[in-house]
């Protein structure tokens, strides 16, 4: 892999080549010589998700590499027909910046490839932080959902026209008035979602990461949902690597009680449920997320609750 020259100076915007010929976008954000934290964005997303996130970083001493997934923004659309096959490109990346260990953190959507990475890479991911992630949202005998739930993970992704359909929309809106995606992000936040977001022009931020990751394609979203909610083909039950799970209790853009069932699985799994919170919670909150991470947490599966 080599990097794009023309991207070189600029550390919001830069791209790996494969050897397949692909390209991987990617972001810098915080020390540049600080311990490498691998961070995946949500359904839809943008590697820009983090760049709120880079003064925090630099401070803790933190290296955040942010890339965007096959089919959104710098990247090339590439069809993965599971989710192991996703983690080939993170490995890729990791190689190509020279990255050996390193933490793996996966927002939202982002949570199903970092544990398709950790599965892959085990020796050089000393821990895994998902953050209101996608769980087991096809394991519908212990999932329930609101009805914006159903519609995403029952609906669209079983049917990936209607999931294409609703992505070029989305796209289109956002192409015809930039703004939108400002309003978009937070329509069925909560109201202290849209606190946070309010904050420091968060909700800009996450915006802009919408409008960066459907800009030239839609197939990344689309191919999310396929990947998501049919059974994933990972041996959850064989990854050792620590791994903790924040979830807020009042989420509702994915289920927490898949993310709950997530934990049950994974058998060296830390998760702490944030009560009366929503989805957004970590923008208001990504330097406790990097404390905790310093720490592995004990072999043995914990949860427990706090406030925020």
């Amino acid at each position: 892999m080599s990097d794009d020259p023309d991207r070189i100076a600029d550390r919001s915007a830069r791209a790996l080549q494969m050897e397949d010929g692909r390209r991987i976008g990617y972001a810098e954000y915080g020390a540049p010589d600080g311990h490498p934290v691998i961070v995946l964005h949500g359904t839809p997303g943008s590697r820009t998700l983090f760049a709120s996130m880079a003064d925090v970083a630099r401070k803790m001493g933190f290296r955040i590499i942010a890339p965007d997934r096959a089919g959104y923004g710098l990247s090339d659309p590439h069809h993965h027909e599971t989710l192991s096959d996703t983690a080939h490109d993170i490995q890729a990346l990791a190689n190509g910046l020279g990255v050996n260990r390193f933490y793996l953190v996966g927002f939202s959507g982002g949570g199903p490839h970092a544990l398709a990475a950790a599965l892959l890479m085990k020796d050089r991911i000393q821990q895994v932080a998902l953050i209101s992630p996608v769980g087991l949202v096809s394991d519908t005998e212990y999932v329930s959902m609101t009805s914006l739930q159903h519609f995403i993970f029952s609906y669209l992704g079983h049917s990936p026209v209607a999931a294409r359909t609703y992505f070029h929309s989305v796209r289109s809106m956002i192409t015809w008035f930039p703004h939108s995606s400002d309003i978009l992000v937070t329509q069925y936040a909560t109201d202290k979602d849209r606190a946070i977001l309010d904050q420091c022009g968060l909700r800009h931020s996450l915006g802009t990461s919408m409008r960066e990751g459907l800009n030239r394609s839609v197939e990344g979203a689309v191919q999310d949902l396929r990947l998501y909610c049919r059974p994933w083909d990972l041996a959850l039950h064989q990854l050792q690597t620590p791994v903790s799970i924040w979830q807020g209790s009042d989420d509702t853009i994915v289920p927490p009680h898949a993310a709950y069932r997530l934990a049950d699985v994974l058998p060296n799994c830390r998760l702490e449920v944030i009560d009366d919170m929503g989805h957004y919670w970590l923008f208001g909150s990504f330097e406790r997320i990097l404390d905790a991470i310093r720490i592995v947490p004990p072999r043995r599966n914990r949860a427990f609750r706090t406030a925020q």
